[in-house]
């Protein structure tokens, strides 16, 4: 879990996702707490650059706000197993195709 000090340091947009996570002690996992898609995993409306609104994966949210922007062609999943987890520290690129 963060620390108190760790949390201001965050961006509006980091700070927004660690709030509506549920944060587990025995496994580091964040677990989203926002809307789930029907594939089980966490999903969550973003401003893009351009004004538009895109529906996006929270992990994908979680990764661009907390590492870096996704390259083309591939897609972040969770090495931890669970698929509602928004931890930066669990999230891995995997290449799609």
């Amino acid at each position: 879990m963060m620390g108190q000090e760790m949390r201001q340091e965050m961006t509006p947009k980091q700070r927004q996702l660690y709030e509506m996570a549920r944060h587990l002690d025995d496994s580091d996992c964040w677990i989203w707490q926002g809307q789930v898609s029907n594939s089980g995993y966490g999903r969550l409306k973003q401003r893009q650059d351009d004004k538009t609104v895109k529906m996006v994966s929270a992990q994908s949210a979680s990764y661009m706000a907390f590492i870096d922007l996704i390259p083309e062609g591939f897609l972040v999943k969770q090495h931890c197993g669970n698929r509602l987890c928004i931890n930066p520290a669990h999230l891995e690129l995997m290449r799609v195709g």
